[in-house]
C-alpha cells in the first residue's frame, strides 16, 4: 500500500491521508470500483487513530471520491476532476519532476512550500511575443503563459510598427520571439529599454519519427502561405539532422508547383501547418504523400532559460 505518514511533518495527519488517499485515486492506483481497506486496517497499518481515518474517509465521501456502502465498505468512486483539479495535478507533477531531476527530495519539496503558504502568489510579469504567423504566435504563446508566471500580448511581427506607433507607456517588461526574427525585434525595441529573448522553436517529436523513417532521398515538401513560415520549417528539420532527405519549400499559393510536387516520383511527405493541411487535402493531395501537421513547440531549455530571466527581474 503506498500510503505514508510523517508524524514530525508540520501538515497535519489527516491532510496528509486525504490528499495522498486523492493522488491515488487520480492516478488510478486506486481503480474505480475498488474496495478501500477498512478504517480499522487503515489505522492500523499506518499506526494513526482510527477517528482520523474516519475523518478522512467522510471528506474524500463528501467531495465525491469514495462511497460507503453499509455492511460492505468503502469503495473508490470516478474521480469528480473539475478543470482546475487536472490544472494542480500538472503543475504538481511538473514540480515534482524539477525536483526528481535536481535531487530534491519530496519531503524537503513539501516543508519549503509549507513555509511559504499564505504569502501571495507571484505576480505575472508582463510580456510582447512577436510571431511572424498567427496560428504560430497564438501556440507559442498559449505555451508560456501555461509554463510561465507571464501575460503575454500577442503581436505579429508585420503590426508590430504600428502597435509601437500607439504612444503612451509600454507595458512589456520583456519582448520574446523566436531566433529567426530576433535582430527585427531587437531593433525596434532596444531603443525603447526593452530587453529582446529568442527562443527556439522546434519541430515535434512525433513529426520527427516520421521523417526519419522515410528512405534516403525522399522528396519532402515544405509548404506554407509565406517565405519566412517556409524556412521556419526548414531550419527546424535541418537542425534535427534530416541531411538524408530532399527537401523542397512550395508557396501554398502556387498551385501549379505543389501540384508538380503532388506529381513528383519521389515525394513521400508535406510538412505544413494545421490551416496549409486542410487546403492541401481539398487540393486532392495523392495518397502515396503523407501531410504531416508540423505543430512545432518551444524548446523546452529556451522556456526554463526565460522563466529564470523572469524570476530575476526586480519587482514593480
Amino acid at each position: 500500500m503506498d500510503l505514508k505518514i510523517n508524524q514530525k511533518s508540520h501538515v497535519p495527519v489527516h491532510v496528509q491521508l486525504r490528499e495522498q488517499i486523492k493522488h491515488l485515486i487520480l492516478t488510478g492506483n486506486f481503480e474505480v470500483g475498488s474496495r478501500l481497506p477498512s478504517i480499522r486496517a487503515l489505522a492500523g497499518f499506518l499506526r494513526v487513530n482510527r477517528n482520523t481515518v474516519a475523518r478522512v474517509v467522510t471528506d474524500l465521501e463528501h467531495e465525491g471520491y469514495v462511497e460507503s456502502r453499509r455492511g460492505s465498505g468503502v469503495y473508490v468512486m470516478e474521480p469528480p476532476v473539475s478543470r482546475e483539479d487536472r490544472r494542480r495535478q500538472e503543475v504538481l507533477e511538473r514540480v515534482l519532476d524539477l525536483a526528481a531531476a535536481q535531487n530534491v527530495s519530496v519531503e524537503d519539496l513539501a516543508y519549503e512550500l509549507l513555509a511559504r503558504a499564505g504569502t501571495r502568489p507571484r505576480e505575472k510579469v508582463s510580456i510582447l511575443f512577436v510571431e511572424c504567423t498567427q496560428n504560430e504566435m497564438d501556440q507559442f504563446s498559449d505555451e508560456l503563459e501555461s509554463q510561465l508566471p507571464v501575460e503575454v500580448e500577442r503581436v505579429l511581427l508585420e503590426n508590430l510598427e504600428g502597435r509601437l506607433a500607439e504612444g503612451g507607456e509600454l507595458p512589456w517588461r520583456l519582448a520574446v520571439t523566436t531566433f529567426f526574427h530576433v535582430h527585427e525585434v531587437e531593433e525596434m525595441m532596444e531603443p525603447r529599454g526593452i530587453e529582446t529573448v529568442a527562443l527556439l522553436a522546434e519541430a515535434n517529436i512525433e513529426s520527427l519519427q516520421k521523417l526519419m523513417e522515410l528512405p534516403e532521398g525522399a522528396v519532402v515538401g515544405i509548404v506554407g502561405s509565406s517565405q519566412t513560415c517556409m524556412d521556419n520549417l526548414s531550419r527546424s528539420l535541418e537542425g534535427a539532422g534530416l541531411d538524408h532527405l530532399d527537401l523542397r519549400e512550395v508557396y501554398l499559393d502556387q498551385e501549379e508547383a505543389v501540384g508538380e510536387l503532388f506529381e513528383e516520383e519521389n515525394a513521400r511527405a508535406i510538412l505544413c501547418s494545421t490551416f496549409t493541411m486542410e487546403r492541401l487535402e481539398a487540393m486532392g493531395a495523392p495518397e502515396k504523400i503523407e501531410i504531416i501537421d508540423e505543430n512545432r513547440t518551444l524548446d523546452k531549455g529556451g522556456v526554463e532559460m526565460l522563466g529564470q530571466i523572469v524570476r530575476q527581474l526586480p519587482r514593480e
